[in-house]
């Protein structure tokens, strides 16, 4: 998967210590294509043959322990084909339980989308909240669980990856270019400073006084129509910014925004010193006439 690339990504883990559980998320997620099959497959499972929407193309893969199931999506990591979410068993003697293998995949995979499969309604919650914090990443889902709530949390837990995981890549595209042009106005601040100065001098030497002005007028003129050519992409980088943070963002993505428009300000900043600067000029260009 090429992570500079919009992405759809449906790959699932599936962690749990009984087999006949990954069995049954492959019945569910990866159905027959006949429909009479399907029908007779949620029959046997779950005594019912539910209405379920549009089935999506889901790619499973499971692990019967936590640090298998962390191996796996290490092993994802690596190669840029991450999971987008994943489905952890909250008991799995004799190794981790679901709350120390959740802390260690997103370790590893922050962004994981995860649901906790428990069949104990005994697990407190706050147990769970004091040791992964609060977050939008984990909901809990209740064994017996039933075809339609595995369904409809695999179609919106994966959109929601693939989404959050677009928004992230357009901010950071849109980061490297305010950077990149950021550095290129400094330089090019820098350069016509100098050149700026270079000329007033020379021509302050070469020059009567009112020819000297003249030339530096037609410098303000020429400074003007840079002035102009900044302000432009500054003014649209700042009404995207906006758009942004009217946007739903999670804390990651705020603070990619944040540093967007911490960026347009250090723009305005420099277009501020450059009119500052031949603010001076102009000041020193009079004092000079008068002398």
């Amino acid at each position: 998967m090429n992570s500079d690339k919009t992405t759809d990504n449906r790959r699932i883990l599936v962690i749990d210590d009984n087999v006949s559980i990954h069995e049954d998320f492959r019945k569910i997620l990866l159905p027959p294509n006949d429909p009479d099959l399907l029908r007779q497959a949620r029959a046997a499972l779950f005594g019912e043959t539910p209405s379920l929407p549009p089935q999506e193309r889901y790619e499973l893969e499971f692990a019967s322990q936590g640090r298998e199931g962390f191996g796996l999506v290490q092993h994802a990591h690596q190669e840029d084909c991450p999971y987008s979410m994943a489905f952890v068993d909250m008991r799995m003697p004799p190794g981790w339980d679901g709350l120390e293998t959740i802390e260690h995949l997103w370790y590893v995979a922050p962004d994981l989308e995860i649901v906790i499969c428990s069949a104990y309604s005994d697990h407190p919650w706050d147990d769970v909240s004091r040791r992964i914090g609060n977050t939008d990443k984990l909901l809990i889902l209740m064994k017996p669980f039933n075809s339609i709530e595995v369904v409809q949390l695999a179609n919106s837990l994966t959109k929601k990856w693939n989404l959050t995981r677009t928004v992230k890549l357009q901010i950071d595209s849109l980061a490297f270019c305010v950077n990149q042009r950021t550095a290129e106005l400094c330089e090019a601040k820098d350069r016509l400073q100098e050149n700026i100065a270079r000329r007033i001098a020379e021509t302050a030497k070469d020059q009567p006084q009112d020819d000297a002005a003249a030339a530096f007028r037609q410098k303000e003129e020429f400074l003007a129509i840079m002035s102009h050519e900044i302000l432009t992409p500054i003014n649209e980088l700042v009404g995207k910014v906006n758009l942004l943070f009217d946007s739903p963002l999670s804390p990651g993505q705020r603070e990619y925004a944040t540093t967007i428009q911490r960026c347009a300000q250090d723009l305005l900043a420099l277009h501020n010193d450059m009119h500052e600067f031949m603010a001076g000029r102009r000041q020193d260009t009079r004092v000079g006439g008068r002398q």
